[in-house]
C-alpha cells in the first residue's frame, strides 16, 4: 500500500517541481479545475456511472484504499460502481491549483461517506482526497489520478 501512495506522491511532486508552480489567481485555470471537481461531484452524488466515469482521462486511475489501482475507464467504472453500491459520498475541495504549464492541476479537500459495513450496519467515514487533473486538447479537465483515504483509526 505504501508503494501505491509513494508512486502517487512522486507523480504529484514531479508534476509540480519540474519548472512549474501552482497558480491560484481568481478567474484562472484553478477555478476551471475547481468547477470540474464540483461538476464531477454533482454526477457522482446522483450515482450516474457513465457521467462519473466520463470525468476520467482515458489513462486515468483511481487509487482507493484497500483496493488495487484501477486504471482505464473499464476498471474505474468497476471501482465507482462498487462505491455506488456501498453507499453515498460527498466531498468539498479546499484547494485547487494548476501548474504553470497549464496542463496539470489538482484539487484536494475532505469527504464524508455513508455506507453499510460488512455486517449491514450503517457507518460514516470522514477523510481526505487528492485529485490530479489533466487538461484535454478540447480544454476540458479530466481526472488523471484520484486518491482518497480515511481519517478514522483502523478498526
Amino acid at each position: 500500500m505504501k508503494t501505491r501512495y509513494g508512486i502517487y506522491a512522486g507523480l504529484v511532486f514531479l508534476a509540480f517541481s519540474t519548472g512549474t508552480a501552482p497558480v491560484h489567481a481568481a478567474g484562472s485555470a484553478a477555478d476551471e479545475v475547481r468547477a470540474a471537481d464540483d461538476a464531477w461531484l454533482k454526477v457522482y452524488s446522483a450515482k450516474d456511472l457513465d457521467k462519473s466515469v466520463a470525468f476520467f482521462d482515458e489513462r486515468g486511475s483511481m487509487l482507493a484504499p484497500n483496493a488495487p489501482i484501477a486504471t482505464g475507464k473499464p476498471a474505474v467504472a468497476k471501482a465507482i460502481a462498487r462505491d455506488f453500491a456501498a453507499g453515498s459520498v460527498i466531498w468539498h475541495a479546499d484547494k485547487a491549483g494548476v501548474a504553470r504549464s497549464g496542463d496539470l492541476g489538482y484539487t484536494s479537500g475532505t469527504y464524508k461517506s455513508a455506507f453499510k459495513d460488512s455486517s449491514g450496519r450503517s457507518s460514516v467515514d470522514n477523510g481526505k482526497y487528492l485529485t490530479m487533473w489533466k487538461k484535454q486538447k478540447d480544454g476540458a479537465w479530466k481526472v488523471l489520478f484520484d486518491m482518497f483515504n480515511t481519517d478514522l483509526p483502523p478498526s
